[in-house]
């Protein structure tokens, strides 16, 4: 049995019932009535920042990323964001893809970079914070690195870094050589 469609949602079995039952009146009226498709909408807000953030410069170094999100290290709950770089390794925008809980937050690959593909970005620098103030990546960090790394290779996404905050200092997986490993890792299963 075929589903029938009515204003952009699948009819249920009650739903059909009711026009069968009708006999074509309700049916006849079909033709008239709009029918609607989602839309996607791409909206920008401007955010203040702290005065003198390297805001218009290249994020090539973990120091500048945190100097501008350094105030996660205030949260009493784990956000996730990604930073959308151009080819010119500036700041396209930002977005906070996921509010956790204390001790974790939880965001698919797909998620993380859903948000950045419209603006057809050259790279993405993913930033998180502990609220417990101890920057050290866990070992979901470090696998959430790897399986997005998958997917930024896949999709031909630059990813430059994962920037872990905590209470006055950071963890860049770039700076210590992690992303390197993963990279290899990742390389590695991918040519298999």
């Amino acid at each position: 049995m075929a589903v029938g469609y009515r204003i952009g949602r699948p009819m249920g079995l009650v739903t059909r019932q009711v026009l069968e039952k009708s006999k074509g009146r309700e049916m006849a009226n079909t033709d008239t009535q709009p029918i609607y498709i989602r839309e996607i909408e791409v909206r920008y807000k401007k955010r203040r920042v702290k005065s003198g953030a390297p805001v218009n410069e290249k994020l090539t170094d973990a120091q500048k990323v945190y100097e501008l999100f350094s105030d996660l290290q205030n949260e009493a709950k784990e956000k996730l964001i990604t930073i959308s770089l151009d080819t010119k390794l500036k700041m396209l925008c930002f977005e906070v893809v996921a509010i956790g809980a204390v001790d974790s937050v939880y965001a698919r690959p797909i998620e993380t970079i859903r948000g950045a593909i419209p603006l057809n970005p050259y790279g993405i620098i993913i930033v998180h914070n502990h609220p417990s103030g101890d920057p050290t990546p866990s070992a979901s960090d470090e696998q959430f690195t790897s399986n997005l790394l998958i997917n930024t290779v896949s999709l031909g996404l630059e990813f430059y870094d994962h920037i872990i905050i905590g209470h006055d200092s950071y963890f860049s997986f770039a700076r210590e050589g992690v992303m390197d490993r993963l990279k290899d890792e990742v390389n590695s299963k991918l040519m298999r």
